[in-house]
């Protein structure tokens, strides 16, 4: 029997990521999935459909499938982009394990990883395009397909991610039926992930499908999230914290993901996407937090906003909430559309949380590891505490 407590929403289990992408088709074919730009200040906005998604993820399967790297592993390093998701799920659906690499790992940590994984293959940015021409010259890897995510040098070999894509899609309309017939073990290690931890020497951490699942199953039945958000994608993709719960987790959703164009970025990505529902760190939040509040001390109205805040919590124990109205011009200056902020990592401010919480922002905090892919305990849309103790590992109003 679930603990009430615990499960707010009705929900329906997803087995292994075919299922997530055939959830895709079923459900939000029509739905904007991803939104983004080339450059920070270009006014020209990229728009993918789910349908489109999906199409690509079959095809760059199809491709993978072909060069016969079923059961092999794939690596992918690159920034927040459309490219890194459609490889960790065209990957992860073609029976392939997948390797995340952190993009901001020095070339030597980038090379080790690389042969302790035994990768056979690699889709990357341009940005690493120096690192593999090495690893490529050198031959001291697995490595035997390079796959660049951008148009890649002529005088080198690596293979082109937009070939790869067209290629594929010619061969599923000639009739290739290899990734359709695909079966997944969702209990086999599908994702090689490596974590810094305590040691100097990052450890290998492997998750199956039925793991992250799993994750994004409880996670739908904690807290609301519908096919009306758009999340802005802050944290690296290479990690599970922001895999699972803005891109696994929000996709299962429907929801639209903005990538954020950097952390110069942030405040005016927040407005200029109708951003509703965010993934970040406590640190992050915090100073936010801060230039709210320097804003409202330098127009002289900290102790209305603080006698409104006052009244508005007796008042939302009475089941009225007028959060959202009194604070409107706040929230206009800030983000308009905000609704919900998810917190882990670290320990938060209680100041803060709290402040969120009075401006009628639904702050939920999160504890989690990689091991646990990655969310273990947190909060939900109904039941929260203002802080978590790291160090008893538990829930309480007042840590220290």
């Amino acid at each position: 029997m679930e603990d009430k407590r615990r499960v707010l929403y009705k929900a329906e289990p997803i087995h292994d990521f075919r299922e997530l992408v055939q959830r895709y088709q079923n459900l939000y074919a029509d739905k904007l999935a991803f939104e983004y730009k080339l450059e920070p200040k270009s006014k020209d906005y990229i728009k993918i459909t789910y349908g489109q998604f999906v199409a690509d993820i079959k095809a760059l399967g199809t491709k993978l499938l072909q060069m016969g790297l079923r059961k092999k592993r794939v690596a992918i390093i690159a920034p927040n982009r459309y490219e890194w998701c459609v490889s960790y799920l065209a990957v992860t659906t073609s029976d392939i394990i997948v390797v995340p690499l952190d993009k901001s790992l020095p070339a030597n940590e980038l090379e080790s990883l690389i042969k302790r994984s035994e990768a056979e293959a690699v889709i990357f940015d341009k940005e690493y395009i120096p690192t593999f021409e090495k690893l490529q010259a050198e031959k001291s890897s697995h490595l035997s397909h390079f796959i660049c995510m951008d148009v890649p040098p002529t005088e080198t070999n690596f293979l082109c991610y937009t070939n790869l894509i067209e290629e594929g899609k010619k061969s599923l309309q000639e009739g290739d039926t290899a990734y359709n017939s695909i079966t997944i073990d969702n209990q086999e290690m599908a994702i090689m992930l490596f974590t810094s931890g305590t040691t100097a020497i990052s450890k290998a951490v492997s998750l199956s499908q039925a793991n992250i699942c799993a994750d994004i199953y409880a996670l739908s039945k904690m807290a609301k999230v519908t096919k009306e958000d758009t999340f802005l994608s802050f944290l690296p993709l290479h990690h599970t914290f922001e895999s699972t719960c803005t891109f696994l987790y929000g996709t299962y959703c429907g929801i639209t993901i903005a990538f954020c164009d950097g952390i110069r970025y942030v405040a005016n990505n927040l407005k200029e996407y109708n951003i509703t529902g965010f993934v970040c760190v406590p640190l992050m939040l915090e100073i936010m937090y801060k230039k709210i509040v320097k804003a409202i001390d330098e127009q002289g109205k900290t102790k209305l906003v603080n006698a409104m805040r006052k009244i508005s919590r007796v008042l939302l124990k009475c089941g009225i909430d007028i959060r959202k109205k009194v604070f409107h011009q706040i929230l206009d200056n800030f983000a308009p559309h905000l609704r919900m902020l998810i917190a882990g990592g670290a320990p938060m401010n209680k100041e803060a949380i709290q402040g969120f919480l009075d401006l009628g922002i639904n702050l939920l905090q999160g504890y989690g590891l990689t091991e646990t892919s990655p969310v273990l305990a947190g909060e939900n849309d109904k039941y929260k505490k203002l802080r978590f103790c790291w160090i008893c590992s538990s829930w309480h109003r007042y840590c220290y």
